[in-house]
């Protein structure tokens, strides 16, 4: 009775077992894991079945099963698994359907994209599976870690002095040259006063997500943030400006001249926009001791600011619905001032803030 045991168990075999017989909702797979489990410990097939309350002969019959096939032998869903019948999706049919999801959906269906319910009629009417529920579907597509991904954007350039620009520009950032500073710039905007939707913490009752407002009509006009980003001190500064024209642009350049020494040589990262390659303004820029360094055509990522504007949408703009620009630029300014360590995270005590709610209520 005692001359069958469990063959030595892999590691992963042996995490998936010990999770298996902690599972309180499927207590037949928590059996089958005590049981193999308890063979592999040493102790005898009749002690097992006293110990799991089965028959010696149902022992024996799992520990053939996990040798011969492994966990699969031995695991039951009632998903996909009846008593006394075999599997309804065997190993065949999940790849299949793994394969029928990761196939293009516009050659299989005429459509864009697939989901759940129209997987699950394209695999009944192939005769894949002969009946499948949609959360069944789903839990074997997760299992096969297949999962939904939004779509990605990427623009390869086309600027034939591409490498030639990026072996510059990776020269400039691995060390800082002599006597020089190295400094950002790009445009941040156009900056609409319109609702802007984001993320919030709610909880059933009073504290429910935020609602904000439709607009049709924005006569306003707006504003662009010109900025620039100091890669020695890791400080983010700008201007606001209702246009940016190369007029505007030069007087940006010259506001940022002046912050510092004029012997300080300053090499500007910047992209080929029409106002940052106009005459005059590459003129007044080498009159005054300022080095451009022009990104490639469509290769934006390689200019250093663009990751500090994510984080500025994303704490001073999202959720937001500004009335006015001066309270949309009051709402960025405060950003940008604990950003460059100038202020503390908290403008307002907790204690001073429930004060000020209860007067208010």
């Amino acid at each position: 009775m005692d001359t069958v045991s469990v063959r030595p168990l892999r590691p992963y075999e042996k995490k998936k077992l010990l999770r298996m017989k902690r599972q309180l909702a499927n207590a037949v797979n928590a059996r089958h894991a005590r049981i193999i489990l308890l063979s592999r410990g040493g102790c005898s097939n009749r002690a097992i079945a006293t110990r799991v309350d089965c028959s010696p002969q149902w022992v024996r019959t799992v520990l053939h099963r996990f040798n011969a096939d492994g966990i699969h032998g031995v695991a039951w869903y009632s998903f996909f698994q009846t008593r006394d019948t075999p599997r309804a999706f065997s190993a065949d049919v999940r790849q299949q359907i793994a394969e029928v999801a990761l196939s293009s959906p516009i050659a299989l269906i005429g459509m864009q994209q697939w989901s759940l319910p129209k997987l699950r009629a394209y695999l009944i009417e192939q005769n894949i599976v002969p009946t499948i529920s949609v959360e069944w579907l789903r839990q074997l597509l997760h299992r096969c870690k297949i999962r939904l991904r939004r779509t990605k954007t990427w623009k390869e350039s086309t600027d034939p002095d591409f490498w030639r620009k990026y072996r510059a520009l990776r020269r400039l950032y691995h060390q800082r040259p002599c006597n020089g500073r190295r400094l950002s710039v790009d445009e941040f905007g156009p900056l609409n006063l319109q609702p802007r939707h984001g993320h919030c913490f709610a909880c059933p009752g009073k504290l429910r997500v935020q609602r904000l407002r439709a607009t049709y009509n924005r006569k306003l006009g707006v504003r662009h943030f010109l900025a620039f980003y100091d890669l020695e001190t890791d400080r983010l500064y700008g201007q606001f400006t209702a246009r940016k024209t190369w007029v505007q642009f030069l007087g940006f350049l010259k506001w940022v001249r002046a912050r510092y020494p004029a012997w300080q040589k300053l090499h500007m990262v910047l992209d080929d926009y029409g106002p940052h390659l106009k005459w005059e303004v590459r003129t007044w820029a080498l009159a005054h001791n300022i080095r451009f360094y022009f990104t490639p055509t469509n290769a934006s990522w390689l200019n250093r600011i663009e990751c500090h504007f994510t984080a500025l949408r994303k704490f001073a703009l999202q959720p937001s619905d500004h009335r006015s620009h001066q309270e949309q630029q009051e709402a960025i300014d405060s950003y940008l001032t604990w950003r460059n360590r100038r202020r503390l995270l908290a403008r307002v005590s907790w204690k001073e803030y429930k004060r000020q709610r209860k007067q208010a209520a």
